[in-house]
């Protein structure tokens, strides 16, 4: 997608401020590096502002006096020029910065995208200084709007290895990210796969960067570019270590002139950003590498002192690179390290099992969390004849388990094979992965007894105990069983924390009980606060791993509370994410997915969402959410008919196999379809699963059930007082149907304050279509009483615009005066 017609993305709020002030009359100078995206908000500005009345000129500062810039100053037709736009402002020249200050002191709004090299010029400066106008700093995108961005670059989502990979090389400028997205595709480091764009190679430099980079690296002296090339290839170079590489005052130079940044806290020397680094890499030849490697490694090799970890590390990948032999334990040893680097991870680790060390369970491990289990499975049965010890074959076998049953979703096979080899001897690892594969299977009783097994033979350490404690956590979540539930995943919580090697780089400890909640209970306020603050303080680097379980259960608590739009952008992320969490549950993910896409209105989005669903492997489990997941699309399509004997047939069997929250959660989906049998279906259940959300679903079941339409009313007011927004919307609309007086007005009230909602027979009717959130913001401004031309210059709208989001407001309300808005669309 070219750049000119992509979203313009992290940068709405900006443009509205600026052409706000420019409509009362007051510039902005954009700020920023390079590539920060201000001739695309300049070009926006102009459009916004060619709407209304005034005349708008541009120019484009070239650093000389010409004709067009002198005839700012020397306009004959008396015609007030309203808006002055100065593109790369940076270039203005002194004799059409004079002209710039006297039309900003004559009233016109100057608008300068000072975002280039040189920065702000002394003319802008002055009109700030005048306040005719004000700085206006383009900020760098965050990580999700660089996966925003990215995936309408690229027409679909990004996964969250190239989110961040994205992030770190374009600095979060929209225009750099353009160019590393489509250099990245044409040279393959980023390909298509399962519906997600991923990484499988290191990203280039954005082309301007690299062509800058370059200019400034060849005018270099020798020395300066031998120091730069070797802080580059080191990636960081310890303080006592430098002198030995360069010269003090070839040190300073380089770090005078902002190529060499210095970190006061671990005391050493880095490139100071990551894509001046990718370019100066890219300009060494593959002798000119192996020189600057060898020179670090026998820097290193003759230290005084003892080498870090980080150092270590980096010394045994130089001597990997170089050919060099290495110590297989040590690599074994520095590979396990809990924080160590992905890639540097995969090297020791190769290393460490080519020079003979038992590292093919922690490599075969590596490959299955980093989504590679075809070469995982490979390895593990290469390695198995020649396992040296029966601890080693549990680690081999414990792996191949997991991938092929969790990575891989074939549960069935790996339980199979798996029991084979523990028909030689109970093995308490094996016995906590067999666990795993009963929840898969949909057998949640028999594996709570085999974790119970586990459990009971050893301490709460290593990996079988907390793998255990999590599994048993699911089995009693499948069973409705709420208290007992939470009570597991405390344990494994604290289990958790005692461990050094988090399992697959997800803190599911800290999620665990949230998810509980939500799922079983459908306690959201207890989950939602919690969640959100956990989700927002994840450190970047942990977010791949750490904020999809987050951005999961969000995202289904976002559909509760009749909010799609916010969930599909959760789940998105969530399918997005890394690691054997993401693996596992991403049928549930997408089934998740097309629900909100269903419910948000994206018929054909979620209809392609369900066909991706139905190509990927899916276990037991996780079959009652993908046949839900159809039954809200053919609702959405106006089927009900179909989507209430999907949920019905859910139920059966559900029943039939002791799944207690499939059950309930299709008998409920049966009652929302409009299936006149689901209210005693669902009451027939009995009292699990428990909790706030469940006990306000029988109620709404049982007023249902006396077809009592005040009851119905009290029953619809019970499910919005718990967060079910969504539930109690429909069942305002069923109370409204059955003749309750309040339900219809209430209803209204309802959908003013959800965004983007879109239910047949509910709000497509008079009175019942959810607002817009600009429809939303232009009503809540007239519930106060201001003006529409104030409402206007509020939002930096046109007058016209703001007239016809509020009469789009009034036609969907149902009602006619300003004064009717209050009880609508005040905050929830």
């Amino acid at each position: 997608m070219p750049e000119d017609t992509a979203p313009l993305v992290g940068r709405a709020a900006a443009l509205e401020q600026v052409v706000r002030l420019a409509r009362r009359g007051t510039g902005s100078v954009l700020t920023g590096p390079p590539g920060s995206g201000g001739s695309r908000m300049l070009r926006e500005v102009r459009r916004a502002l060619l709407a209304a009345p005034g005349e708008v000129v541009l120019i484009t500062a070239t650093g000389a006096s010409d004709d067009a810039s002198r005839a700012l100053g020397a306009r004959g037709d008396g015609r007030p020029l309203r808006a002055l736009l100065i593109e790369d402002a940076h270039r203005l020249d002194p004799e059409t910065g004079e002209r710039v200050i006297a039309l900003a002191l004559a009233g016109t709004a100057v608008v300068a995208n000072a975002t280039g090299p040189g920065g702000m010029t002394d003319a802008l400066r002055r009109i700030i200084d005048e306040d005719r106008a004000v700085s206006a700093p383009l900020a760098p995108l965050a990580p999700e709007e660089v996966a925003e961005l990215a995936a309408a670059i690229l027409e679909d989502p990004v996964d969250a290895v190239l989110t961040d990979a994205l992030t770190t090389a374009s600095e979060g400028r929209p225009g750099t990210l353009h160019e590393i997205v489509e250099d990245g595709t044409a040279s393959g480091a980023i390909v298509h796969a399962d519906g997600l764009w991923r990484l499988v190679a290191p990203l280039p430099a954005a082309r301007s960067v690299r062509s800058a980079v370059l200019a400034a690296f060849g005018a270099l002296p020798p020395e300066q570019r031998g120091w730069i090339a070797a802080v580059a290839v080191a990636g960081a170079i310890a303080d006592d270590l430098a002198p030995r590489i360069a010269a003090p005052r070839t040190i300073a130079a380089a770090a005078e002139a902002r190529w060499t940044a210095h970190d006061p806290e671990r005391l050493v020397r880095r490139i100071r950003s990551v894509p001046t680094r990718t370019a100066v890499l890219g300009t060494l030849t593959p002798r000119a590498r192996d020189s600057v490697l060898r020179r670090l490694a026998d820097v290193a090799d003759q230290a005084a002192r003892p080498l870090q970890e980080d150092e270590r590390t980096a010394l045994l990948r130089w001597r990997i690179e170089l050919g060099d032999p290495v110590d297989a334990a040590e690599a074994f040893a520095l590979a396990l390290l809990p924080d160590q680097d992905h890639d540097a991870r995969e090297e020791l680790l190769r290393a460490a099992v080519a020079g003979g060390a038992p590292a093919g369970a922690a490599l075969a491990e590596h490959l299955r969390v980093t989504r590679r289990p075809g070469e995982a499975a490979r390895l593990i049965r290469s390695a198995l004849p020649d396992a040296a010890t029966h601890a080693e074959r549990v680690a081999l076998l414990r792996v191949q388990s997991l991938t092929t049953g969790v990575v891989e979703r074939r549960s069935g096979d790996a339980l199979r094979v798996l029991d084979e080899a523990l028909a030689a001897g109970s093995y308490r690892d094996l016995l906590a992965v067999r666990a795993a594969l009963l929840i898969m299977e949909a057998r949640p009783r028999e594996a709570i007894e085999v974790a119970e097994v586990v459990l009971a033979s050893g301490p709460e350490a290593g990996f079988a105990g907390p793998f255990a404690l999590l599994q048993r956590t699911m089995g009693l979540r499948e069973l409705g069983r709420l208290d007992a539930a939470l009570a597991a995943a405390t344990s494994y919580a604290l289990a958790e924390r005692r461990r050094d090697d988090v399992l697959s780089g997800a803190a599911l400890g800290s999620w665990l009980s949230s998810e509980i909640a939500v799922a079983v209970g459908l306690d959201l306020p207890r989950a939602d606060t919690a969640l959100a603050v956990e989700y927002a303080s994840v450190p970047p680097a942990l977010r791949a791993a750490r904020r999809p379980p987050l951005a999961y259960t969000l995202g289904t608590i976002r559909v509760h509370r009749a909010d799609p739009g916010s969930a599909v952008k959760l789940l998105r992320e969530a399918d997005a994410g890394s690691g054997s969490w993401r693996e596992g549950w991403q049928p549930r993910i997408l089934s998740e997915l097309t629900i909100a896409q269903a419910l948000a209105g994206d018929l054909d989005e979620a209809g392609a969402t369900l066909e991706r669903l139905r190509r990927i492997v899916c276990p037991p489990i996780q079959r009652a959410r993908v046949e839900l997941a159809a039954a809200q699309l053919a609702a959405a399509r106006g089927d009900a008919t179909a989507a209430a004997a999907t949920a019905a047939a859910v139920v059966d069997r559900g029943v039939r196999e002791g799944l207690v929250l499939d059950a309930f959660d299709a008998a409920y989906a049966g009652v929302r379809y409009g299936d006149p049998q689901a209210p005693a279906r669902l009451l027939a259940l009995g009292g699990a699963p428990p909790g706030p959300g469940r006990a306000a679903q029988r109620a709404y079941a049982q007023a249902l059930a006396s077809e009592d339409p005040l009851a119905v009313d009290e029953a619809a007011t019970g499910l919005w007082a718990v967060g079910l927004r969504l539930h109690a919307i429909e069942a305002a609309a069923r109370a409204a149907e059955l003749g309750a007086p309040d339900a219809a007005p209430r209803l209204v009230a309802w959908l003013a304050r959800s965004t983007g909602l879109r239910i047949p027979g509910v709000t497509d009717r008079r009175g019942g279509v959810a607002l817009t959130r600009r429809e939303r913001e232009v009503a809540r401004l007239a519930a106060t009483g201001i003006s529409d031309r104030a409402i206007a210059a509020e939002l930096g709208i046109t007058l016209r615009t703001a007239q016809t989001h509020l009469g789009r407001a009034f036609a969907k309300l149902g009602v006619h005066r300003r004064t009717q808005l209050r009880d609508l669309v005040g905050e929830p």
